[in-house]
C-alpha cells in the first residue's frame, strides 16, 4: 500500500491496534545516496567503520521507508501480511517548520529513476518528519505566539520607513469595520509587519478585531475578522488551538510512525540493516553519538530486537546451503528444498498478492525480507529432535541471531554484536607500511613477495595495510622487522601497534577538544587582587 501525507494519518492510526497484533516486522529503506566521504577499509576497526558511516553518509536522506507487517495466526497457524510503502520528505509545512538541506549521490538517484520511482510523488506528496528536539522547538514557536496573542509583547516603535504601510493597514481595518465584510486580507505583510499590526489592533481596536497570519506558496499576509460574542471567540481560540496541533502532528509525520514501531517492542527484521538504522534514528530521532559503544546502546534501547537476514544466511546452518546474500539471491534458495516458506494471507489493499513485485521498492524489499526470514526459520524448526513447525520470535533458536548486523567491507568481522563484544579477528598478518610516494602496487608486491604475497588496503599515497597471504609467514617478519622496523624502502609496524597509536591520537584529540569546550572553573585566571 502507498502512503503519501494524504492519507498517512488514517494509516498511522490503523497501525495502532496492527502493531500491537503483530508478531514481527520486515523494514527497509531507499535512500539519495550511499556515502560522500572516506571509503571503509577492509582492515578498519568496527569503530571506524561506524564513524566513516556516520561522517560520510548521513547528510543523504532516506525517502521511502517499507514496512511489512507478519501477524501469525494461531487458529491456522499461517501468517497475516500487510505492507506500506512511505513516501517520506521533509517538505516544511510552515514557516516554523525547519526547512531541510540534504545531498544527492547522482548514482543513486539514476538507480532509483530506473526501477521506477516516483520522485514527483516524493517531492509533492512525500510525508515530512521532526526529530523530538525539532518537535519541541515547533511547539515553543507555537506557544510564544499564542503567548502574543494573548498578552503581546513590549511595544515596538514603528519606523518612518515602516510608518506609510501601518497607517494603510490601519485605514482599511476602518474599512472594513464598516463594511459588512466578513473578513479583509491584507497581502505583502512579513513577520516584522505582522508584529507592528497586532501592536496597532490591540491598541486601537482592543475586543474588536482579530488577525491571523496566512503563508501560501512563500506568500505572507494578515486575515482581520471582527470579533464576536465571548462564546463565538471561545470556540474560535480552541479551533486555532485544534488546528495547530494538527499541524505540529503533520510536520512530525513518519517520526510518529517509527515511534510506535520503538514502542512496540517487536522483533524487526531488515536486510542489512545497519545504515537503515543509521538513517532511521539520525532522520526521525535525533544525532547519532560521536562514540561506537554509545550507537550500539541507542540502538538496542531503540529496537531491543533485531534479525539481519544479510547475516542470518549467512552464518550456520545457511552458510552452505545459500550460496549467495544478496536479497533475491536468498529469496531464490530459500523457495526451493530444503526451505519453504508458510502460507501467507495478504490483506486486501494493504499486502502484495504475490512475489513478483519491484525489487528496490522499500516495501516490496521488507516484504521479501519478511518471507526469507520466515522459510530460514521454519527450517531451523525442522531440524531439531522434535520438529517445531512454527519458530516465534521469542524462540530460543533464534537468540543466536538477534542482534548482530553486518558490517559492510570488513570480510574478517562477520557481524557486530549490539549486545555484546563484536568478535574480534586475529590480524596477526597484517601490517602497516610507510613508502616512498611514487610507489605501486607492483613495488609493495616484489617487497613482499619473499614473505608469500599480500593483500594491499591503501590508506593513502605513502601508507598502507598489507595483509600476508600466507599467515604462517607472519612470525618471522615481524621477527626481521624488529630491530629497526625497516622491510627495504618501507618502514613497517604491526597493526596492533599502529592501531594503538591510532588511538592514542585520537583519545588526545578528544581531550583537547574537551577542555577547548569546558567552560572556566570558578576562580579561573583571576586578577591578582581578587580574594582567594
Amino acid at each position: 500500500m502507498e502512503v503519501t501525507r494524504e492519507n498517512f494519518q488514517d494509516v498511522l492510526q490503523e497501525l495502532d491496534d496492527v502493531l500491537a497484533k503483530s508478531t514481527f516486522l520486515g523494514i527497509d529503506g531507499e535512500f539519495t545516496g550511499l556515502n560522500s566521504g572516506p571509503e571503509a577499509k577492509v582492515f578498519d576497526t568496527p569503530a571506524q567503520y561506524y564513524l566513516k558511516l556516520k561522517s560520510g553518509s548521513m547528510d543523504f536522506l532516506l525517502v521511502q521507508f517499507g514496512l511489512s507487517v507478519f501477524t501469525h495466526d494461531t487458529v491456522t497457524n499461517k501468517y497475516n501480511q500487510r505492507t506500506y510503502n512511505f513516501y517520506v520528505f521533509p517538505r516544511p509545512l510552515n514557516r516554523a517548520a525547519p526547512d531541510c538541506r540534504f545531498m544527492c549521490q547522482a548514482s543513486s538517484i539514476a538507480f532509483l529513476a530506473s526501477q521506477g520511482f516516483d520522485f514527483n510523488k516524493l517531492f509533492t506528496k512525500g510525508i515530512p518528519y521532526l526529530t523530538t528536539t525539532e518537535e519541541e522547538k515547533l511547539m515553543k514557536r507555537y506557544e510564544e505566539k499564542q503567548k502574543i496573542r494573548d498578552e503581546g509583547l513590549d511595544m515596538i516603535p514603528i519606523s518612518e520607513e515602516d510608518k506609510p504601510q501601518i497607517i494603510d493597514i490601519c485605514k482599511k481595518i476602518d474599512d472594513f469595520l464598516e463594511s459588512d465584510a466578513e473578513e479583509l486580507l491584507i497581502e505583502r505583510c512579513n513577520g516584522y509587519i505582522r508584529r507592528l499590526a497586532h501592536q496597532e489592533v490591540r491598541q486601537r481596536w482592543p475586543e474588536k478585531i482579530r488577525l491571523e497570519s496566512r503563508v501560501e506558496g512563500g506568500a505572507q499576509s494578515l486575515i482581520v475578522f471582527k470579533m464576536g460574542s465571548r462564546e463565538e471567540e471561545d470556540k474560535k481560540h480552541k479551533e486555532r488551538q485544534e488546528r495547530e496541533q494538527l499541524e505540529i502532528k503533520e510536520a512530525v509525520g513518519v517520526s510518529a510512525l517509527l515511534r510506535k514501531i520503538a514502542d512496540s517492542g517487536k522483533l524487526i527484521v531488515g536486510h542489512n540493516m545497519l545504515l537503515d538504522l543509521c538513517h532511521v534514528v539520525h532522520q526521525f530521532f535525533g544525532p547519532l553519538p560521536e562514540s561506537y559503544l554509545e550507537f550500539k546502546s541507542l540502538i538496542n534501547g531503540l529496537f531491543p530486537k533485531l534479525i539481519d537476514t544479510k547475516v542470518f544466511s549467512s552464518l550456520p546452518p545457511f552458510k552452505d546451503l545459500i550460496p549467495s546474500s544478496i536479497l533475491n539471491h536468498i529469496f531464490e534458495s530459500v523457495t526451493k528444498e530444503p526451505f519453504s516458506i508458510p502460507e501467507i494471507t495478504p490483506i486486501e489493499n494493504r499486502s502484495y498478492a504475490t512475489v513478483q513485485g519491484a525489487y528496490h521498492e522499500a516495501g516490496f524489499d521488507a516484504y521479501v525480507t519478511g518471507l526469507c526470514f520466515l522459510a530460514m526459520t521454519n527450517y531451523l524448526g525442522s531440524q531439531q529432535s522434535t520438529k517445531v513447525d512454527t519458530v516465534l520470535p521469542d524462540s530460543p533458536l533464534l537468540h543466536p541471531f538477534i542482534n548482530k548486523l553486518l558490517i559492510f567491507r570488513l570480510n574478517d568481522i562477520p557481524y557486530i554484536n549490539l549486545v555484546g563484544p563484536d568478535p574480534i579477528p586475529s590480524r596477526d598478518h597484517v601490517f602497516h607500511v610507510t613508502f616512498p610516494r611514487n610507489w605501486k602496487l607492483s613495488n609493495l608486491s616484489q617487497t613482499f613477495n619473499p614473505w608469500g604475497g599480500v593483500y594491499v588496503s591503501w590508506l593513502s599515497d605513502t601508507t598502507a595495510y598489507v595483509g600476508l597471504n600466507r599467515r604462517e609467514q607472519a612470525p618471522g617478519l615481524r621477527k626481521k622487522v624488529k630491530k629497526n622496523g625497516h622491510l627495504g624502502d618501507c618502514q613497517i609496524q604491526t597493526y596492533t601497534r599502529h592501531q594503538a597509536s591510532v588511538e592514542l591520537i585520537k583519545d588526545n584529540n578528544t581531550e583537547v577538544d574537551r577542555k577547548r569546550k569546558q567552560p572556566p572553573t570558578e576562580g579561573f585566571l583571576k586578577p591578582r587582587w581578587q580574594s582567594t
